[in-house]
């Protein structure tokens, strides 16, 4: 005898294996559970994989319901079960720069085999612009932070961003950086001061005694230290102030400290740019002074970004395995989160790669510029 279903009372739909339901709105968990003909709980820990013993004829019954049903759990959802929400944050100095969308393409090349979603936070390398971004991650509970920008000198700011910095790693999170920073976070990256001092020598071996730099923002640690590897090289006093100009690591700052460099009545035969976003700019006034490189004048950049084979002529510059340190910064963050120990802070190679803004003074040649580069 069969009996109606009492008034109030949902019937149990029919289990009809592979065959969805399209488009179905609201699709909850206890659809899938009534579906699948088991308990709430036993669909949560099929569904969220969290290693409890579920026999495999009922977890292959969830599974066909979740496809049925064209089920998408939750994210908020799984992160109150887990207490994590699938998201690493990346605060880079500025998102125009394509020194940092390779770091950032390494960050999600491995994120995304891993289920993780990427933000990227542009702080514009304004400390006050981070420090609201580390807090604004704080609060969104992300899984993992990577700090990609150099930290500030400011000591202002230092103490609010270490004291972020603890709160993130206190409540779970776990934060790498890439650069010098005010918390003792583990640190992948290259050797700044080395690279820098690698660049000057070139240029001293080549002959070059009147040589300018271009330097970065002052209060970030990433310049500072690039700054001080070129005067290791270039004497005890460092590079004279008068050979100097900040270019705030962006093309337009490049152009105007190269255009007040290069029209001094003793100009320098020259120019290291701290980064290659300002090397480019030294490239363009060049140019237009009608300049040749490296003949009149050589050029060095930092990072070997895509910008520094598309100048005219091609920039030598400090290769930099950006790809890599995003991609090493990610694993590290996702093993930790796995159980695994805090990485070691550690420093991968960088290389010298010399291309056609560089070569000896015409002074040293003694000829009229053999190999000249000037665009036909």
């Amino acid at each position: 005898m069969s009996h109606a279903p009492q008034s109030g009372q949902r019937e149990p739909p029919i289990s009809s294996p592979h065959v969805p339901v399209p488009n179905a709105p609201h699709i909850r968990l206890d659809d899938v559970a009534r579906r699948a003909r088991v308990s709430l709980s036993t669909a949560s820990r099929v569904i969220n994989d969290n290693g409890y013993p579920v026999a495999e004829a009922t977890r292959q019954r969830v599974l066909d319901a979740v496809r049925d049903l064209n089920y998408s759990p939750s994210v908020l959802a799984r992160a109150l079960v887990t207490k994590r929400t699938q998201i690493i944050g990346v605060i880079v100095g500025d998102v125009t720069d394509p020194y940092f969308s390779e770091i950032v393409r390494g960050v999600e090349d491995v994120a995304r085999r891993a289920g993780y979603l990427v933000i990227v936070c542009n702080a514009d390398r304004d400390p006050v612009t981070e420090l609201s971004y580390l807090r604004t991650l704080l609060g969104y509970r992300v899984d993992g932070v990577i700090l990609a920008g150099g930290g500030t000198l400011d000591e202002a700011h230092r103490g609010p961003h270490r004291q972020a910095i603890t709160s993130l790693e206190r409540q779970g999170s776990v934060v790498v950086a890439l650069a010098e920073v005010a918390a003792a976070v583990p640190r992948i990256s290259i050797d700044n001061r080395a690279a820098a001092a690698v660049l000057a020598r070139h240029l001293r071996d080549l002959g070059h005694t009147r040589i300018a730099v271009i330097t970065g923002p002052e209060r970030i640690t990433t310049a500072r230290t690039r700054l001080d590897g070129v005067r290791d090289v270039l004497g005890p006093h460092g590079v004279a102030l008068e050979w100097q100009a900040n270019g705030s690591f962006t093309i337009q700052g490049g152009e105007r400290a190269a255009e007040a460099l290069l029209t001094q009545a003793s100009r320098p035969t020259a120019i290291i740019a701290l980064n290659d976003q300002m090397a480019v700019g030294a490239v363009a006034v060049a140019h237009r002074l009608g300049l040749r490189l490296p003949a009149d004048l050589s050029l060095v950049g930092f990072g070997d970004t895509t910008a520094a084979r598309q100048t005219w002529p091609q920039l030598t510059t400090i290769s930099v395995p950006r790809h890599e340190l995003g991609a090493l910064a990610t694993n590290a963050i996702l093993l930790q989160l796995q159980g695994g120990a805090p990485a070691a802070s550690r420093q991968l190679d960088f290389t010298l790669v010399v291309r056609g803004t560089s070569g000896p003074p015409l002074a040293r040649l003694g000829t009229a510029a053999p190999g000249t580069t000037r665009r036909p």
